[in-house]
Formats: C-alpha cells, sequence, structure tokens
C-alpha cells in the first residue's frame, strides 16, 4: 500500500522534480507537495484505490500532516473484515 500511495504522489501530485525520489521523512506540508487541493485528490485517490472512507486520513499523519488536522482512518477489505484500523489522536 505504501509503495502505491507513494507513486501516486510522485507521480500526480510532486511539482519540482528536485524532490524526487521522495523519502520516508519528507514532510508533504513543509515540502509543499501537500495543499488543501492536493490533499483533497490524494483522499479520493484513497477512497477509490483502496476503499478508504471519506474520514479516512488517519495514514497521512506518517508523512507530516497533524494528527489533530486528519480524521479516524479505517478501511474494510472486501468481504467486511477490518484490513487497517489507524486512528489519529488530538
Amino acid at each position: 500500500m505504501e509503495t502505491v500511495i507513494n507513486d501516486y504522489i510522485s507521480r500526480e501530485l510532486v511539482l519540482d522534480p528536485a524532490l524526487l525520489p521522495l523519502a520516508d521523512e519528507t514532510s508533504l506540508l513543509d515540502s509543499g507537495i501537500l495543499d488543501s487541493l492536493s490533499l483533497l485528490r490524494l483522499v479520493v485517490f484513497l477512497e477509490e484505490r483502496f476503499g478508504i472512507t471519506h474520514s479516512a486520513a488517519g495514514q497521512l499523519t506518517s508523512r507530516g500532516i497533524p494528527a489533530e488536522s486528519v480524521p479516524p482512518m479505517s478501511t474494510t477489505s472486501q468481504g467486511g473484515a477490518s484490513s487497517l484500523q489507524a486512528r489519529a489522536t488530538a
């Protein structure tokens, strides 16, 4: 999942090629990669690609988005069983 998300961000959201390849410690906010519009694009991608609900953006905190600005995240697999549970702490 991480590779798919990293590839999407690199391909669709990074406007400055000098930022590539993205390091795990790259802050998407501090580097200017994410703004309000690109965050929305990323959330839509996550919803479509992984079936993550709209309120599911908790994993973005690992990329430098403050936890208090991101709602809780959960996804379910095709069978309905929880495949990923993460909660952002406010």
